[in-house]
């Protein structure tokens, strides 16, 4: 028994004395072969085991390792290689630049920290910086569009430095903010797009304050699995943006200078018929029939149903000479007209008075500082864009940027981002406004000169009005071409030259970060974020504006929103066995958000000669209105992440978060899990490269809007239904109890998603395929629900909807590398959301934003957003039921007209490159979403459409929609419809009545909103670097884009992006909002 003992002690310690003997200790550096600079960080692993190292700042490890085994360097972004080990004890390796390696793309988790793709559980998508600033967008956001699925960017308008609708996965609350949470290196920071009604000015949205050079790539998380470590804050998404840092591996000093201009065109234009002028038909003031179709010129009429041009006599108007004119400043003179002669046609007159070439110019310095204990990148940039409206039409933003990142120990390192931000502009008035841009413009009739609109008005006296403004129409019967008094619609001169409305912004964000390795596997992090900004509006409408402000406006708002956090976490990763191991985070945050508005506005001038003087005081105290308002709102929370890797296939995620806002009385939880089976592991193919199934179900809230808890007090007028009303600032400010109940029992909208996916890659990773499934449904949706009178309250806030979101994303890569020297991209996308509101209590619908005539609504059983508005009476079939005369009629009732969701939308993208010239192209599609097309509906009530310039002789008799039976052979203005029991005429009486923008059946001007867009093409060359190492240049390309030049839609004559409420919940509505733009861009970069 003891022999055998003996005999196996000496087996074991001769086995183990020769593994002993085996273990060398090998050293060596670690490079990249594209700047031959050392790799801090490469792992450094035996192959087939949990033995291995990273190597230190300066490129360097030591492992041991027994001969006849193999090292393998990986470093994310380098080719892997691995080397056998014989008898040597240094062994210096040189890493190539990857080659479109996808297993080695990271993307970003919700809390900043970088992670494989291919151990990520979500469906989040990465886009490079590349991608982004190939746009030459003046925001970052406008970047993102049509390059992921899921995400959905919709452009305001065409305005310099108009912000942009962001939206992932359909829409999940009525109350609460609809934008993602933004996330900027690794703390939130604000995207406020604050205004967005039916009129006033185009709004900016504060991503647009980020210079999209400080860019290193965008992350966009669309699970609520992913985001749920944000608790509330994160129904909606996260968008995560990284920015530059200076490379601690990378030369001492690098510098990089980027030369970009722009020349900005109107990419769609409405037309107008140039057949007709001013007036209308006889018929309105006879009401005799013979007279439908005589016209006549009338110049207090705001209609283009008048004379027909060319039947005039031509030459100069005949006008009566006297006392009674209109002077220019260089003694152009207007006399009244008693016989219009004229012939000339304006239209492009009145066009070069207002439109240009738009121009941008953009100049942009980066530098890096680098060296053994830290580094720098400083960036500084200036945006000057001049709009495609000649006047007061501009955005001019200047950025600076510092990042650092400094090694304090070998274990201690402290990062401090920090940006500061100018902006000055001045923007256009548009949309549903008596003095918007568009709404002027397009309605001026074909026979009238807009070129002088101001000047001195003499009155048959001679007594002078200064200042007078001129335009086509004027107030009842005023001669708004003579400038006689202030006109009905303003003159597209005085709007874009008299009328201001500028905008100054300061901004700065600052987020310090300490990282401190504990202890090998475990990390503590601390995040500080401030991010402040202070906005100053202004509108002016001097004297003689049109509308309600004829007597002068003045109107000033303050906009301060300060966003602080401190965000502390440790994390850790423990290796148990090659089979397994695992990686847990625990952390505290704390949030307060901060937001005040101060201003008023002055109507009615007691002096209106104020020259550039902006202030208040200038009219009577019920004319004076001060407003003010403050929110304040904090949250605090704990939560945790434990993430495992069992036999490298099997993933595993928990994530938890308890939080309480200060907008709630009680705590809330939201839980998530995720698991993942890299299925590739057990399938040997020369097909299948990668395959990886995920799963996963998340909880996330939006927590009511400020004080919705409490009933609230203040200085709120008073009226009644009756139409009375008192101003509390006429009566000293008296403090009332406010018209909504407060409701303490609230709890937070919760959002509960259930999603499955999978990530396939074929062909060594030539073909890339992303499929994923989500079931997302949003309970306790919070909105105001009406309350009887005799409660002593109009509405109480509750949780009373449900609202759900089905929908499926995929995302394909085609990518074809080094083949004769040409790289060859190609990435797709589709997304598909159905989105529906199942429940809705209290009321009937809930208006998001429009017209009382037509709006985009809320409504149960309907897609969120539904447009709304008056609809045709129909029979139980669902037929338009029709009148004696052949017509259909308006129902008592309105209701649901139309749905502005697309039923699908994708994107299109390619890069082919070839030494140092690179092509490139991008397109989008949006499909099945309807548009409520309100400037079109308008211009054919007022005979300025195309359409209704058209004449024929009538082959038959036929009727018309006021009953009368127009004969064989006539002569007629108009159309033939037929709506189901045979043509009918569509004459003035029908676009003046029913049939046009002004009558109640908004039905008929619903119209399929789907595009296609070019969003941008790309051609680029980058000089060889043998012809710049003479002058000591790095780097020089020259780049060509266009951006929005093509547009494929059945919606003519408008951009269809374009929204009227901006990035409001309101969708799918188009009335005279300012024109969207196409661009050609030039960049210039050189690298030093």
């Amino acid at each position: 028994m003891n022999d055998k003992f003996y005999k196996l002690l000496l087996l074991f310690l001769v086995a183990f004395s020769s593994g002993l003997y085996a273990q060398q200790r090998v050293t060596g550096t670690v490079k990249a072969a594209e700047d031959n600079f050392p790799l801090p960080g490469v792992t450094v692993q035996v192959k087939g085991s949990q033995t291995g190292t990273q190597t230190d700042a300066d490129g360097k490890y030591d492992v041991s390792v027994s001969r006849g085994e193999t090292l393998v360097f990986s470093f994310i972004g380098m080719q892997t290689q691995e080397i056998e080990v014989g008898n040597q004890s240094v062994i210096d390796i040189t890493l190539e630049q990857g080659q479109n390696q996808l297993n080695e793309v990271v993307v970003l988790t919700a809390l900043g920290l970088e992670r494989k793709k291919d151990d990520d559980l979500s469906s989040s998508t990465l886009v490079d910086a590349q991608a982004l600033k190939r746009s030459g967008e003046s925001g970052v956001i406008q970047g993102l569009s049509g390059k992921t699925s899921g995400l959905t960017i919709v452009r305001n308008s065409g305005d310099p430095g108009a912000g942009a609708y962001i939206q992932i996965r359909g829409q999940n609350t009525i109350s609460g903010g609809s934008s993602p949470l933004i996330i900027l290196d690794g703390v939130p920071i604000t995207n406020s797009s604050i205004g967005g009604g039916v009129d006033g000015v185009v709004q900016q949205s504060r991503l647009n304050d980020i210079n999209p050079e400080d860019i290193a790539n965008v992350t966009v998380l669309k699970g609520a699995a992913a985001a749920a470590v944000w608790g509330t804050g994160a129904a909606n998404g996260v968008i995560l943006i990284q920015t530059k840092k200076g490379n601690l591996r990378g030369k001492n000093f690098s510098l990089e200078f980027t030369n970009q201009t722009s020349f900005d065109v109107i990419n769609r234009e409405f037309e107008k018929q140039d057949k007709f002028g001013q007036g209308y038909p006889l018929l309105q003031e006879t009401g005799r029939a013979r007279d439908a179709y005589t016209y006549i010129w009338n110049p207090t009429s705001r209609l283009s149903w008048g004379d027909r041009i060319r039947d005039r006599a031509g030459g100069e108007d005949e006008v009566r000479v006297g006392n009674k004119r209109f002077e220019t400043a260089d003694g152009t003179l207007y006399y009244p007209i008693l016989t219009k002669n004229d012939q000339t046609i304006y239209h492009d007159t009145n066009r070069d008075q207002v439109f240009q070439t738009g121009f941008t110019w953009n100049k942009a310095l980066s530098m890096n500082f680098n060296s053994d204990r830290g580094a720098t990148y400083m960036s500084f940039s200036h945006w000057d864009q001049q709009g495609i409206l000649k006047a007061n039409s501009d955005y001019v933003r200047t950025t600076a940027r510092v990042n650092n990142e400094t090694k304090i120990s070998d274990k201690v390192r402290l990062k401090v981002n920090s940006t500061v931000t100018h902006i000055s502009s001045n923007r256009i008035q548009q949309g549903s406004n008596l003095n918007g841009f568009y709404l002027g413009y397009l309605r001026t009739p074909a026979d009238f000169n807009n070129t002088d609109y101001i000047g001195t008005y003499y009155d048959n006296d001679g007594v002078p009005t200064f200042n007078a403004h001129r335009s086509f129409i004027g107030n009842q019967n005023n001669l708004g071409y003579l400038g006689e008094e202030a006109p009905f619609y303003s003159n597209p001169g005085w709007t874009i030259n008299q009328q201001e409305n500028p905008n100054l912004l300061h901004r700065f964000i600052f987020n310090p970060e300490l990282n401190w390795n504990i202890t090998k596997g475990i990390n503590f992090t601390a995040r500080y974020g401030f991010d402040y900004y202070n906005e100053s509006r202004e509108s002016w409408f001097p004297v003689n504006s049109a509308g309600d402000v004829y007597q002068g406006s003045f109107g000033r708002s303050d906009i301060t929103e300060r966003n602080t956090s401190l965000n502390a976490f440790l994390n850790g990763t423990h290796v148990i066995s090659s089979d397994f191991n695992f990686s847990w985070i625990g952390g505290v945050q704390f949030e307060e958000s901060f937001f005040t508005s101060q201003g008023g506005s002055s109507t009615n001038f007691t002096n209106p000669f104020v020259g550039i003087l902006r202030t208040f005081g200038n009219a009577e105290a019920a004319n004076e209105t001060p407003s003010l308002t403050r929110l304040l709102q904090r949250k605090s929370g704990v939560y945790s992440v434990l993430n495992a890797e069992l036999m490298n296939q099997f993933y595993f995620e928990l994530t938890g978060r308890y939080e309480l806002p200060s907008t709630l009385l009680n705590p809330v939880f939201y839980p998530s899990a995720s698991v993942g089976w890299v299925f590739s592991e057990r399938i040997k193919s020369n097909l299948l490269t990668f395959g990886k199934f995920r799963a996963s179900y998340g909880e996330v809230g939006i927590e009511p809007v400020a004080y919705a808890t409490q009933t609230v007090y203040g200085p709120f007028d008073r009226g009644t239904s009756w139409g009375d009303a008192l101003s509390a600032s006429v009566y000293g400010n008296p403090f009332a109890r406010s018209g909504n109940s407060g409701n303490p029992s609230l709890t937070p909208e919760r959002v509960r998603e259930f999603e499955v996916g999978t990530d396939l890659r074929f062909l060594n990773d030539k073909i890339s395929l992303g499929v994923t499934y989500y079931d997302r449904i949003t309970r306790d949706a919070l909105l105001a629900v009406d309350l009887a009178p005799s409660s002593g309250f109009s509405s109480v806030w509750d949780n009373a909807a449900t609202i759900t979101n089905k929908g499926l994303e995929i995302d394909l890569g085609l990518r074809v590398t080094k083949f004769k020297n040409i790289d060859w991209r190609i990435d797709g996308n589709f997304s598909m959301n159905k989105n529906l509101v199942t429940e809705l209590q209290g009321v009937k619908s809930v208006f998001l934003n429009g017209f009382t005539g037509t709006s985009s609504r809320v409504v149960e059983g309907e897609p969120f957003g539904a447009l709304w508005g008056g609809k045709w009476v129909r029979d139980d079939f669902g037929f338009i039921a029709l009148n004696q005369n052949g017509f259909p009629e308006v129902a008592d009732e309105e209701g649901v007209i139309g749905d502005p969701n697309p039923k699908w939308r994708g994107g299109l993208g390619s890069n082919l490159s070839w030494k140092g010239l690179s092509f490139s192209f991008q397109f989008e599609t949006f499909q099945g979403n309807d548009i409520w097309a309100g400037t079109e509906s308008i211009l054919k009530y007022f005979g300025v459409h195309p359409e209704t310039a058209n004449e024929f002789i009538t082959e038959t008799e036929l009727r018309t929609v006021d009953g009368r039976r127009v004969a064989a052979g006539t002569l007629v203005r108009g159309n033939i419809g037929d709506f189901g029991s045979g043509p009918v005429l569509l004459d003035s009486e029908w676009y003046t009545g029913v049939g046009g923008g002004f009558g109640n059946a908004a039905e008929q001007f619903i119209v399929d909103g789907s595009w296609t867009k070019l969003r941008e093409v790309s051609l680029s060359y980058a000089l060889p670097s043998s012809l710049l190492s003479k002058a000591k240049i790095n780097s020089a390309s020259l780049g060509l884009t266009g951006r929005n030049l093509f547009i494929w839609s059945p919606l003519n004559f408008v951009d269809p992006e374009v929204n009227l409420t901006g990035a409001s919940k309101g969708r799918g509505l188009e009335y005279f909002s300012n024109p969207g733009t196409g661009s050609y861009v030039i960049t210039l970069k050189l690298g030093i």
